[in-house]
């Protein structure tokens, strides 16, 4: 019992210690902040790009825009211009930060917005908020975004979490050393021992991971254990959820800048191999009742059968042959809504 006692005080002591040094190093900031750090810097880019065109329909969303929808030719069948904004692996915290920093301030504020969304998501504000996800949202994030840091953070946070992150300081520095480590291993290493750059290891790495390099899905990878927030109860529950989500939001922001707001229900196969959850029926249910009341059009492509299991080549996203159908079915939803 003394060795352990002795073991046990030296620990606290050593922590308290290196507590101490990272703060006084400048290493953290103490008391911490719960929520995290955005810098001031805002990419315009997108509202740039819409003053420039000028288009008639603004197309946002995740991949499944870029690779499943044929711009140019959705612009054609609908007989307006049509610009997209796809953010690769993105949700709705993005998506609002995109209508608020970037849309809704450009000069030339375009007539229609269209996001395409899965199921729970635009009710979900804690998805893909994390990890590599932080880094795209600073890009879009100012300095000050309380309405981002409640919903998407603070929110699915527990107490002990919030006390660690500001009380103890190397709670917040064991990110800081996991990122450097990350960044050792990932660009430094590869350099002396491969010859190959960040630009070649970047590039290496996305060809290895690109999804029409993956083996078909199942009802068990690690996409669908990720997808599992978006159909646990809390997340169905569209009501529970509706008040502390980007989706009001959004509307708000749309309709104060006079913008027909349109929410797509992309086509996917996430439920071909297993049961559709029991709640999600009502959710969509809610949803579409929720915005008929509020003037956004909606527009569900799930049920088209024009596309199959075949056309797909992961849950999402479709083989090249099968833009044509997808951007077709998703003309005619849109052309079913539109005046």
């Amino acid at each position: 019992m003394k060795n352990f006692l002795r073991y046990f005080s030296m620990l606290l002591v050593s922590l308290a210690l290196l507590c101490v040094l990272a703060v006084t190093r400048g290493r953290v900031e103490f008391p911490g902040s719960v929520g995290p750090h955005f810098d001031a810097d805002i990419s315009m880019t997108q509202s740039d790009g819409i003053a420039v065109q000028k288009p008639q329909v603004v197309l946002l969303g995740d991949s499944m825009v870029e690779e499943n929808v044929d711009t140019s030719a959705l612009s054609e069948h609908l007989g307006r211009s049509v610009y997209t904004i796809s953010y690769p692996g993105s949700a709705s915290a993005l998506w609002y930060l995109a209508i608020k920093n970037n849309i809704v301030l450009s000069p030339n504020k375009p007539p229609v917005l269209v996001i395409v969304f899965r199921d729970t998501i635009l009710t979900t504000p804690a998805y893909r908020v994390d990890g590599k996800f932080t880094e795209a949202i600073d890009t879009l994030a100012g300095v000050d975004e309380p309405l981002l840091i409640q919903w998407a953070y603070l929110n699915h946070m527990n107490p002990l979490e919030k006390f660690a992150k500001r009380y103890f300081p190397l709670y917040e520095f064991g990110y800081q050393v996991r990122d450097r480590a990350d960044f050792f291993i990932r660009y430094l290493l590869p350099r002396p021992v491969l010859r190959c750059g960040k630009r070649c290891v970047d590039t290496a790495i996305l060809n290895i991971f690109n999804f029409r390099n993956m083996i078909a899905p199942t009802a068990d990878d690690p996409v669908a254990q990720a997808e599992s927030i978006l159909y646990t109860d809390r997340a169905l529950d569209f009501y529970g959820q509706l008040d502390q989500s980007f989706l009001p939001e959004i509307i708000r922001l749309c309709k104060e800048n006079g913008i027909q707001l349109v929410l797509v229900r992309g086509k996917t196969i996430t439920f071909s191999e297993i049961p559709t959850p029991a709640g999600l029926s009502r959710y969509m249910r809610n949803l579409r009742e929720y915005l008929t009341q509020r003037g956004v059009l909606f527009v569900d492509l799930e049920a088209d059968s024009r596309l199959t299991v075949g056309d797909f080549i992961d849950r999402f996203h479709v083989h090249p042959e099968a833009r044509g159908i997808y951007t077709q079915m998703l003309s005619d939803g849109l052309k079913s809504v539109l005046p």
